[in-house]
């Protein structure tokens, strides 16, 4: 499993856009595929919302981020999202073997 914690900022937090970016989050979490993701991407986790940030936060199983480029820069290009970042985790269990090898 290739699990990514996935931060998207919303550009223009105003209703309209909002209402656009909740419905369109709300559709990818349920079925990644219908926003136009690759059939493989799913959500373990999230999403939720940053109460200090218009960002949306969750976690993704994506074992080849390469084809998510599209959707996500279709969405920039339409001016409803402002940036992504995608951050590779795993989890701690991996950390605790590292850290044995030390």
């Amino acid at each position: 499993m290739a699990l990514y914690l996935d931060e998207v900022w919303l550009k223009d937090p105003s209703p309209e856009r909002m209402k656009e970016f909740t419905r369109m989050i709300g559709m990818a979490a349920k079925n990644p595929a219908s926003v136009g993701a690759p059939q493989e991407v799913r959500f373990v986790a999230g999403p939720w919302a940053s109460n200090e940030e218009a960002k949306v936060i969750f976690i993704v199983d994506i074992p080849n981020h390469t084809p998510t480029f599209q959707v996500f820069g279709k969405l920039v290009s339409q001016g409803l999202v402002e940036k992504r970042r995608l951050t590779p985790i795993v989890e701690w269990g991996e950390v605790e073997k590292m850290v044995g090898q030390l």
